[in-house]
């Protein structure tokens, strides 16, 4: 044997042992990109945990915008039918409401509810009087309202007063678990509330979808 095959032998070898080298490294690769047995159980743990809460989540998302919306809508009738009131000098009242024509003494206000001149003051909605505004039944939740006067209409008179104290109260679960309130005051202002007044709980016992 030469010298050069000795030296080709020897570079051989050398490459034999590179690729040994090499196959070892691809191997432990392999080996570090897997998961451990404790990996994959808090994996597992994690999906299971968000499966659970992310429904919740879900849920009290769109309980909490039906509220939102509703007490959009009786906020705004409300502040709209005080300021034609103001405007035109003249009572305004705002009643339940179900078929956008006469005021009604049944049922509750996610029922529906309509915006009229009372021009005679008689708290009824004649056929000559102007309905401002008609709101049709809000589906999924409940709204109740409690005054000191009838809880079938609110007043506004021409100074943009009601002259009664009252409580809206609205509920879009069973257990009561989302609500808010909306307190009238006599100067017919509103405001937001998470209880009745004087600190009250609100009740969603009248719960009834």
């Amino acid at each position: 044997m030469d010298v050069s095959t000795l030296l080709n032998g020897d570079k051989d070898c050398c490459h034999l042992s590179n690729s040994t080298k090499n196959d070892s490294r691809t191997i432990n690769a392999f080996k570090q990109e897997g998961f451990s047995l404790f990996e994959l159980l808090t994996t597992l743990s994690i999906i299971t945990i968000l499966s659970l809460t992310i429904p919740n989540v879900s849920a009290a998302l769109i309980y909490s915008n039906k509220i939102a919306a509703a007490i959009n809508k009786v906020s705004g009738d409300m502040s709209y039918a005080r300021s034609e009131a103001i405007t035109r000098g003249r009572n305004v009242e705002l009643c339940k409401s179900e078929n956008g024509q006469t005021c009604t003494n049944r049922n509750q206000w996610e029922s529906g509810w309509i915006i009229f001149v009372d021009n005679n003051k008689n708290r009824r909605r004649e056929a000559s009087e102007v309905i401002l505004r008609y709101q049709p039944k809000i589906k999924g939740i409940n709204i109740t309202y409690r005054g000191t006067a009838s809880s079938n209409y609110i007043r506004f008179r021409a100074d943009g007063a009601t002259g009664v104290n009252g409580t809206f109260a609205f509920c879009s679960d069973t257990e009561g678990l989302y609500k808010k309130a909306l307190i009238l005051f006599r100067t017919g202002r509103l405001r937001l509330s998470e209880t009745r007044t004087q600190g009250r709980a609100i009740s969603c016992e009248n719960y009834r979808l």
